[in-house]
């Protein structure tokens, strides 16, 4: 029974859309910028304080495997968080609606990661993005892909904040770090298994997972962080909702980074605070014990780029 679920929601989720929404959902403006004779397309909110006076953040919002662009702008919830908080949210769009996160050879061209650069540097022609506070978070294969970015776009990508997503097995070797790592992931996850292992086709491609657990530890000795971390359980929401999230922090890292990891027992793969876009019998449950969107920000704020 288990097993046809998972196939289901690997169906529903290869379209995605009761999780993007449609593309009226989007609020931001939308844009394109050619690479390599492609127009790559992403979506652009500016908070209403931006002044082109005062230098502001950059977070960049990852859509997942099959996913739109628009509809991670919906799932996400991070337009108010922008304007609360003064920075300017992007929400890129995959070609294919996927990102060459590299956990597979067909994963892994360097198209994707030169668009986000290329992407940076327009954004930065155009506003006033400080460049020690630029930042990627995305669900699923929009998590894999803020790994990818974490490696090879090190120097200029501050700190990553991955949902429901992991290092591909065997991709840490070329990080290098530091680069701040905030992890959330449900242990409940069918599409990405949290210890571990194969990855459902529904997220892009397949190939393997690391087991969370170590990806965390992983990240905090490429950090030259503590390897013992300090351990604490959030209170949990009311009224209760299944689920209980346990934060490790790794500390004492190389340039003022940090590496923590948010384990929701029984959470699954979706997005802390935010719609229950399947039944949890398909994708599991949503965990309200704390905002994604708000603690992302508070991790992101406090953990700006050494230069």
């Amino acid at each position: 029974m288990r097993r046809l679920a998972v196939f289901v929601a690997i169906l529903m989720l290869s379209g995605l859309r009761p999780l993007q929404g449609s593309a009226d959902a989007a609020s931001g403006s939308r844009s394109t910028i050619e690479i390599g004779g492609a127009q790559r397309e992403y979506i652009i909110h500016v908070p209403p304080s931006y002044d082109r006076v005062h230098a502001v953040p950059l977070v960049l919002v990852l859509h997942g495997g099959g996913g739109a662009a628009a509809g991670m702008e919906s799932l996400a919830g991070m337009d108010p968080v922008a304007d609360k908080n003064d920075f300017i949210a992007v929400y890129p769009q995959g070609l294919n609606r996927h990102w060459k996160d590299g956990r597979t050879p067909a994963l892994s061209g360097d198209d994707d990661v030169a668009f986000i650069r290329a992407l940076i540097a327009s954004l930065e022609a155009q506003y006033r993005i400080d460049p020690k506070r630029i930042y990627a978070t995305g669900i699923s294969n929009g998590a894999f892909f803020s790994f990818r970015l974490a490696c090879d776009l090190g120097d200029e990508i501050a700190a990553i904040a991955p949902v429901a997503g992991s290092l591909a097995a065997g991709s840490a070797p070329h990080c290098n770090g530091p680069v701040s790592i905030m992890m959330i992931n449900g242990t409940a996850d069918p599409l990405v298994p949290f210890n571990g292992g194969p990855v459902a086709a529904a997220i892009g491609g397949q190939g393997e997972s690391m087991p969370v657990s170590q990806a965390a530890s992983t990240w905090a000795a490429i950090d030259g962080c503590d390897p013992t971390p300090s351990r604490d359980t959030l209170p949990q929401a009311q009224p209760p909702d299944g689920t209980t999230t346990r934060v490790q922090t790794f500390s004492r890292c190389r340039g003022g980074s940090a590496v923590l990891l948010y384990t929701i027992e029984n959470g699954g793969h979706t997005w802390p605070d935010g719609p229950q876009y399947l039944p949890a019998f398909m994708i599991g449950k949503v965990s309200h014990d704390f905002n994604a969107g708000s603690a992302i920000w508070d991790f992101f704020a406090a953990h700006p780029r050494a230069l």
